[in-house]
C-alpha cells in the first residue's frame, strides 16, 4: 500500500510559485483523486505538459509525491501516469534540447528520485495482492529507470535526502526478491555514486559492499558463527527432508529442498567448507544414529537410501544455486572437495566415517539378499562416485579417496545396463514390464533397495510411467506399477525422496476420476486394473498425508470421494446414480439367485460410484446375515468377491465401516466380528488394505473386554500384528506419561541427543498433534532454559529454536514463529518484567535475544533462497520475514515502561547484520 510515513515535507511543496504551483496542488487535490486512471486525465495532463502550463519535471515530482499517499493506490491510474511521463518527451519539437524529467534544484531532483524509489518499494510489498503487482510492477520500475540511469549528479543536495536514497535501495536489494534484474545495477550504481558523494569510507555502502550485499546479508553477529564442530543445525535440517520426504519442503520437491540447503548456509555464517564439513559429518552422524536402532538384519534403511542415494543430486543442484548467487563453480567444488577429504583421510581411529563402516559391516545388512547380489558397495564409495557422476568431484580426486573407482560404476545394475547396451533409466523401465510377476518384482525390487546408485534412475522410471500411463489413460500399465508399489511400501518410501509424490497421486486420480468401463472390451481386467490404482492413491496419501489441492496438467482432482469410502449411506443420501447402483449391486453379490457379477454390472457403474455405494451395500448384508434373513452361505459367497482382484480395492473402506459398526453395536453382534475375522485372516487379503485398517483394527480389539466372543480376540489381535509386521505398543498406564507431556519428553531427547554429541531429532509436526500450539511452544522455551542450565550449549539451543520457528512444515500445521514473537513473547516480557511473588524468572534473556534474531534472519533467508531457487517470492512461515520483524519492532517500541522489551530492542539494533537486514529496527526504534 502507498502510505504517507510522516518524513519531513518534501522540497517540492515549497520550490514552486505562481501557475505551476497552482496546477500542481490542483493535480495532487482533485485530477488524480477524482478522475483515477481516465483517458480524460492523461488528455488534460498532456495539453498542461504541452502548453508549458507545467513541467515535465515539476509533473514527475508532483505525481510521485502524490503517489506516496492512498490516493493513488488504484494500479490503473499508477500505470497511466507513469506512462504519460514515460511519453511526455516524445511530444516536443526533436529539434530542441531534449526533455529532462529531474528538477535542476538538486534537493528537488533526489526527492524525487527518494519518491520514485519509496514507490518502488511499495511496489514490492508482500502485502498487496498478485494482480496489483503484475499490472504495477513494469510502468513504475521502467520510470524508476528512466530517473536513475545514467545515475544523475547530486553533488550539492542534502545528506538526508541522500541516506534516505541509499537506505531505500538497500531495502530493495535485501527484501525485493523479484526485483528486475534491469534495476539492479542502476540502483548499486546510485547508492555508490551517493555513498562516496557523501564521502562514507567505512565500506557499508562502497561498491563491493553494495555488490555483495546480496550474499552477506542475514547473517547473525550477535552470538557469531557458533561451535566449530557442530552437528545440530545439519542433522536436523537432514532430518527435515527426510522425514517429511513426500511433502512440499522435503527431500522429494528439489526445488524447495534445495531452498533449505541454501538458507541453513547463509544462516549459520559459516564458510562453505566448514559448512560441507558439518553436513557430512552430520550426514554420518545420523546413519550410524540409524544404525544403532536396527532390529531387522533385512529391513533396507531408509537413512542409507537418502544420504547416498538422494543427498549428493541435492547438492548437485545446491551448486545450481549457489553459482545464481555469485559463487563460483570452482570455489564450491573446492570447498566440497576439502570437506569430504578431511572426512575420508582422517584418523581412521578416530574417524566417524570408517566407525560406520564397521558398524554396518558388522550389522551384517548382507543377509537382507537371497539368491541376489549381495551389497558390494560401502556407503564411501557409493556416495563418493554419486559425487562424481553428479560433476561435483574430478576422477583422480575420486580414485584418491577410493582408488576401486576406476572409471566404470561400482553398480551391479549399472554394470548389467552396460552389456545390454543401454542406460541405467532404459535398462530399468523394460525390467518393470506390465508381465513382471509381483514374485519377481520383489526381487528386482530388493536390488534396487541394495544398490543407492540405482535409486535416482528407479525413481525416474516410476515417475515417467505414472506420467506417460495418466497422459494416455493407460489403466493396464498405471495399474500394474501402482500395484508394486503397494504391494512393496520401502519401493514407495524410496521413490518419496527422489520425486514429488504428490504428482504420482494426482495423475493417478486423474485416471480414476475420468475412467469409465462402458466403452472397454474387458471391464472385469479394466476394473482390477483402476482397483489398483485406487489402492495406491489411498496408501500413497495416507501414508505421507498428502493433502490439500492436488493438480493434475493445471486443472483440480477430486480427492474427497476417497475419504467417504467407508461412508453408511441411508436411501434418502443417495443420488439417482447412487441408488441404483446400490439395487443392482446389492442383488448381483447377495442375491441367492444370481449369476455373479457380469460386464453389463461393471459397464453400468462408474467406479467412483461404485465406491460410493460399495460399504453400505457390504455392510447391509452383514446386517442382514445377523437378523437371519440372508443366508450365510450367500453372504460367505459374495465376500469371496471382496478378497479377488476385481473388488479388493473396496475393502479400505468395508473395513473401517465395519470397525465403526462394531464399536457402535458394543461388542454385541458375533456376525459382524466373523465376518471381520475372515476378512483379515484371508491369505487374499491385499496388503495394502492391512497397512491402511491394521492399526484401526488392533485399537478396536484392545477395547474388547468382559464381553463374551465367537473366538478369541486377543488371537486375531496378535495375528493381525503379526501379518502387518510392526510392534505395537501396549496402552500407556494412567500412571505412566500422558499424551500431552510427549511434547515435552520429544524436546527433552531432542536436547538430550544434542548434550550427548549425538545427531538430534525433533518431529514438530507430531509434537502439534498433541497440544496446542502456543502450549508447545511454552514448553519448548522452558525446555530450552532447562537444557542451558544443565550442560547444553546456548548456541546449540539457539540452533534447535531456529529449527523449529523457521522450517516450513506441511499445510494447515500453524505458523510457530508469527505466533512466538507475536503471542509468545510478549507473555514472556510480561513475566521478566513483572514476575509474580515465587516465581523464577522465565528464561535467559540472552537466550531469548539470539532466538528472535536467529529466527528471522532464518526467515529472510530462506525466502531469498526460494526466490533463486523457483523464481517466486514466497513466504511459507505464514508470514514474511519483514512483516514480522516489523510488528515486532511495532511491539518494542510501545512497550515504554518495559525494561527487558527495551533492553531486546536495543540488543537487535546493536547488531550491524540484523539492521541492515530489517531497517525497520533503525526508523522505528
Amino acid at each position: 500500500m502507498f502510505l504517507w510515513r510522516g518524513k519531513a515535507p518534501h522540497p517540492h511543496t515549497h520550490a514552486l510559485a505562481g501557475s505551476e504551483a497552482e496546477i500542481s496542488s490542483r493535480l495532487r487535490a482533485n485530477a488524480i483523486r477524482y478522475y483515477p486512471g481516465d483517458a480524460v486525465l492523461q488528455a488534460y495532463l498532456k495539453g498542461a505538459i504541452q502548453s508549458g502550463l507545467i513541467s515535465l519535471p515539476t509533473f514527475t515530482a508532483t505525481f510521485l509525491l502524490a503517489a506516496r499517499s492512498r490516493a493513488l493506490r488504484e494500479p490503473t491510474t499508477l500505470s497511466l501516469l507513469c506512462k504519460t511521463i514515460q511519453d511526455a518527451p516524445s511530444w516536443f519539437d526533436p529539434s530542441a534540447a531534449p526533455a529532462t524529467l529531474l528538477p535542476e534544484d538538486p534537493d528537488l531532483a533526489l526527492g524525487t528520485v527518494r519518491d520514485a524509489l519509496e514507490l518502488l518499494k511499495a511496489t514490492y510489498d508482500p502485502m498487496l495482492p498478485a494482480h496489483h503487482f503484475q499490472r504495477v510492477v513494469g510502468p513504475v520500475g521502467n520510470l524508476s529507470l528512466s530517473l536513475i540511469n545514467p545515475t544523475p549528479n547530486f553533488a550539492n543536495a542534502s545528506g538526508t535526502l541522500a541516506l534516505d536514497c541509499i537506505q531505500s535501495i538497500r531495502d530493495l536489494l535485501l527484501h525485493a526478491f523479484a526485483l528486475d534484474q534491469n534495476l539492479r545495477q542502476p540502483l548499486e550504481n546510485l547508492a555508490l555514486s551517493l555513498s562516496l558523494f557523501l564521502g562514507e569510507n567505512d565500506g557499508s555502502t562502497s561498491r563491493g559492499s553494495m555488490s555483495n550485499t546480496r550474499s552477506s546479508f542475514g547473517q547473525v553477529d550477535i552470538l557469531g558463527p557458533g561451535l566449530e564442530n557442530d552437528i545440530t543445525t545439519c542433522s536436523l535440517l537432514l532430518f527435515h527432508l527426510i522425514i517429511d520426504r513426500a511433502k512440499a519442503y522435503g527431500s522429494g520437491h528439489e526445488t524447495h529442498a534445495t531452498a533449505l540447503l541454501v538458507a541453513t548456509f547463509r544462516t549459520t555464517a559459516w564458510s562453505l567448507q566448514r559448512f560441507f564439513t558439518q553436513l557430512f559429518q552430520s550426514a554420518v552422524a545420523c546413519l550410524s544414529m540409524d544404525l544403532s536402532h536396527v532390529t531387522n538384519k533385512r529391513s533396507p534403511s531408509l537413512w542409507n537410501a537418502f544420504i547416498a542415494g538422494r543427498l549428493p543430486r541435492l547438492l548437485a543442484s545446491f551448486e545450481r544455486a549457489l553459482v545464481m548467487d555469485g559463487i563460483p563453480t570452482t570455489e564450491y567444488r573446492a570447498a566440497l572437495r576439502e570437506a569430504w577429504a578431511t572426512l575420508c583421510l582422517g584418523d581412521p581411529l578416530s574417524s566417524s566415517l570408517a566407525h560406520y563402516e564397521n558398524m554396518w559391516s558388522l550389522v551384517g545388512a548382507n543377509h537382507s539378499l537371497e539368491n541376489t547380489d549381495k551389497l558390494a558397495v560401502s556407503f564411501t564409495r557409493a556416495f563418493t562416485y554419486q559425487l562424481l557422476s553428479s560433476g561435483l568431484l574430478d576422477q583422480a580426486f575420486a580414485v584418491r579417496i577410493d582408488p576401486g573407482l576406476t572409471g566404470e560404476s561400482p553398480s551391479r545394475l549399472q554394470a548389467e545396463a552396460r552389456e545390454a547396451g543401454t542406460d541405467l533409466g532404459t535398462y530399468l523401465n523394460q525390467r518393470f514390464s506390465t508381465d513382471l510377476t509381483a514374485n519377481d518384482a520383489q526381487v528386482l525390487l530388493q536390488r534396487v533397495y541394495s544398490d543407492p546408485i540405482s535409486h535416482a534412475a528407479f525413481a525416474e522410471t516410476v515417475y515417467k510411467r505414472f506420467d506417460i500411463a495418466s497422459s494416455n489413460g493407460d489403466v493396464e500399465t498405471l495399474g500394474h506399477i501402482s500395484r508394486i508399489l503397494s504391494a512393496n511400501e520401502t519401493a514407495m518410501d524410496l521413490v518419496s525422496l527422489h520425486v514429488e509424490l504428490s504428482s504420482l497421486v494426482s495423475s493417478a486420480l486423474a485416471v480414476a476420476e475420468e475412467y469409465d468401463c462402458e466403452a472397454v472390451g474387458d471391464p472385469q481386467s479394466a476394473v482390477g486394473n483402476l482397483g489398483d490404482i485406487v489402492l495406491f492413491v489411498q496408501l500413497a496419501t495416507a501414508r505421507f498425508k498428502v493433502s490439500g489441492i492436488l493438480k493434475y496438467k493445471s486443472r483440480a482432482v477430486d480427492m474427497s470421494y476417497l475419504g467417504r469410502a467407508d461412508a453408511i449411506l441411508m436411501p434418502p443420501a443417495f443420488t439417482g446414480e447412487e441408488a441404483r447402483a446400490f439395487k443392482t449391486w446389492f442383488k448381483a453379490l447377495f442375491d441367492k439367485n444370481s449369476e455373479g457379477i457380469e460386464d453389463g454390472v461393471l459397464r453400468s457403474t462408474r467406479p467412483k460410484t461404485l465406491l460410493a455405494i460399495v460399504a453400505t451395500v457390504f455392510l447391509s448384508a452383514v446386517r442382514a446375515a445377523a437378523e437371519r434373513k440372508l443366508d450365510l452361505d450367500v453372504l460367505n459367497n459374495g465376500i469371496s468377491y471382496f478378497l479377488g482382484p476385481l473388488l479388493g480395492w473396496t475393502l479400505p473402506g468395508i473395513v473401517l465401516a465395519l470397525v465403526r459398526e462394531i464399536r457402535l453395536t458394543r461388542f454385541q453382534s458375533p456376525q459382524h466380528l466373523n465376518v471381520l475375522r475372515v476378512l483379515l485372516l484371508s491369505p487374499k487379503l491385499p496388503r495394502p488394505v492391512l497397512s491402511l485398517c491394521g492399526p484401526s483394527v488392533v485399537r478396536l480389539l484392545s477395547e474388547v473386554q468382559g464381553v463374551s466372543q465367537p473366538f478369541d480376540v486377543a488371537a486375531l489381535r496378535l495375528e493381525v500384528i503379526k501379518v502387518m509386521g510392526v510392534t505395537v505398543a501396549e496402552p500407556i498406564p494412567t500412571s505412566s506419561l500422558r499424551w500431552a507431556d510427549q511434547p515435552r519428553r520429544a524436546v527433552q531427547n531432542a536436547l538430550a541427543l544434542i548434550q550427548s554429541g549425538k545427531a538430534p531429532f525433533l518431529h514438530v509436526t507430531a509434537c502439534l498433534v498433541e497440544t496446542s500450539t502456543t502450549d508447545f511452544l511454552q514448553t519448548f522455551w522452558s525446555e530450552l532454559n532447562v537444557s542451558i542450565k544443565t550442560g547444553v550449549m546456548a548456541d546449540a539451543a539457539r540452533r534447535l529454536a531456529v529449527f523449529v520457528l523457521a522450517t516450513p512444515r506441511v499445510p494447515r500445521t500453524p505458523p510457530l514463529m508469527p505466533i512466538f514473537l507475536h503471542n509468545v513473547l510478549p507473555s514472556l516480557l510480561d513475566e521478566f518484567d513483572n514476575p509474580k511473588l515465587g516465581q523464577t524468572i522465565p528464561g535467559d534473556l540472552e537466550l531469548l535475544i539470539a532466538i528472535i534474531s536467529s529466527s528471522l534472519m532464518a526467515a529472510l533467508q530462506l525466502e531469498r533462497a526460494l526466490y533463486i531457487t523457483s523464481g517466486e517470492q514466497v513466504y511459507p512461515l505464514g508470514s514474511s520475514s519483514s512483516s514480522m520483524a516489523r510488528r515486532l519492532a511495532l511491539d518494542l517500541r510501545h512497550r515504554k515502561i518495559s525494561s527487558k522489551g527495551k533492553l531486546i530492542a536495543q540488543r537487535l539494533t546493536s547488531s550491524q547484520a540484523f539492521v541492515t537486514s530489517f531497517p525497520i529496527f533503525k526508523t522505528e526504534i
